[in-house]
């Protein structure tokens, strides 16, 4: 049972969002908030205004920045969430982050017994297979001890957030050009969002 949003943008995609949860009966309650993609980020206000909307909406957030927790601490917290959010940010520092503790394989198993995931941006990338196609739009020069470019391998395509969206414009386009062809990517901008409900798939715009 896979129960995933994929995002570029939280905050412009809030009526997907509580269509989603509302639609599988969840309700305002715990969320486990990755925060670790935007350590390397200047711009980090999309992780607020993520923030600010769940508050909003009533849950309760525990804050996780994998880079600065130890292993430990961090395997207890995915294995104990009911909803994951990782957010934007940079996807190979991300990685990078997450190969370091080991973390993939348990993120993988929650969402194999049925935690939810919301990824957004680098979040969502991670989902894939492999991850190299973002090295367009985000610097993998800020993971300089990245082993594989291995990403979660839930899903069969490859998301690509910030379609027409600036500052992004001309990275997305050149990331079609480079690899529209060898991989399924599903392009997304920052008030779309792409719906995972077991093997179901939907991309639902602007409400």
């Amino acid at each position: 049972m896979k129960k995933i949003f994929i995002t570029s943008y939280l905050a412009g995609t809030r009526a997907q969002f509580c269509a989603f949860m509302t639609k599988n009966n969840v309700k305002p309650g715990k969320i486990l908030v990755i925060t670790t993609a935007g350590n390397v980020e200047d711009y980090t206000r999309y992780i607020d205004e993520g923030k600010a909307l769940l508050t909003s909406l009533g849950y309760e957030l525990t804050i996780l920045d994998v880079a600065r927790e130890s292993t430990a601490v961090c395997r207890e917290a995915i294995m104990h969430a009911k909803i994951i959010y990782v957010t934007g940010g940079n996807t190979f520092y991300l990685l990078q982050e997450l190969n370091k503790k080991q973390l993939l394989s348990e993120i993988k198993a929650s969402i194999d017994n049925g935690c939810y995931y919301v990824g957004e941006s680098a979040g969502a990338i991670i989902l894939a297979k492999n991850v190299n196609y973002a090295s367009i739009i985000d610097e993998a020069s800020l993971a300089p001890d990245l082993k594989s470019s291995a990403g979660l391998g839930l899903l069969d395509f490859y998301p690509l957030p910030h379609f027409g969206e600036e500052p992004f414009t001309q990275d997305v386009e050149k990331t079609i050009v480079r690899y529209g062809q060898r991989y399924d990517l599903r392009t997304l901008n920052n008030h779309q969002a792409i719906l995972i409900d077991d093997n179901s798939q939907a991309l639902k715009g602007e409400y």
